[in-house]
């Protein structure tokens, strides 16, 4: 029996209405991971001839009329008004609900040789949301690389794991990225179906940035 493929992109990326929202999007084409290489190569070659859109990044609390903490957002806000939305944090009485929260937590260090070691790790509300069983998982990171003279991006993946660890050497204490999650899930209602699922955040070790990956991708399709 022939096996349907359903394909379906969830960004993530949400519009700002005093909460984030999911946004998914349907594609019937899924560009190789060697076309995706070397269209972030050209584009970050380009990006150093290119203006980029300019973002502030700064966490957002919300709270109840008690003063209770209800919601923390990461913001990008861009230098033209707009307000980008991927991390957000819910909580329920009090308490970090992560059937609702979808983030990631990053840890980095970096040494006297330039070297920069850390791990990433990714907490998303997929993981209590969907109920079919996973039949496969892939975190993947893309930084942008600068070392000497040269411009790069330089990856990292894991498989089956909610981390991705990484360390390569960089002119500076910059991070510029993207984590990416792809699932494939095997429907239970429908055996002969197969679900995939993309999830793409930005990743800024600066408030201020001109975050490549962002262009790229277009994740600032959806704007408030």
């Amino acid at each position: 029996m022939k096996k349907t493929i359903n394909l379906s992109i969830l960004l993530l990326s949400v519009i700002l209405y005093w909460n984030c929202k999911d946004n998914s999007e349907l594609k019937s084409k899924i560009t190789s991971g060697i076309e995706k290489d070397s269209i972030i190569q050209d584009s970050v070659a380009k990006s150093t001839k290119t203006k980029l859109t300019k973002y502030d990044k700064k966490w957002v609390e919300y709270v109840d009329e008690n003063g209770q903490k209800l919601s923390e957002l990461e913001l990008y806000i861009s230098e033209f008004g707009d307000t980008l939305c991927w991390n957000k944090k819910i909580y329920k009485n009090g308490v970090l609900d992560f059937m609702k929260s979808n983030f990631y937590d990053f840890q980095a260090k970096r040494s006297k040789d330039s070297t920069i070691k850390g791990r990433i790790t990714l907490h998303s509300e997929l993981d209590h949301s969907i109920k079919d069983p996973i039949a496969e998982r892939e975190l993947t990171v893309d930084f942008v690389n600068q070392l000497l003279d040269s411009v790069k991006v330089i990856t990292f993946k894991s498989k089956n794991k909610n981390y991705v660890d990484f360390e390569f050497k960089n002119n500076n204490d910059t991070i510029i990225g993207l984590l990416t999650e792809y699932r494939r899930i095997d429907l239970l209602k429908n055996q002969d179906s197969t679900r995939l699922i993309w999830s793409k955040f930005p990743i800024d070790s600066k408030s201020k940035t001109e975050n490549v990956f962002i262009n790229v991708h277009e994740l600032d399709k959806n704007k408030r």
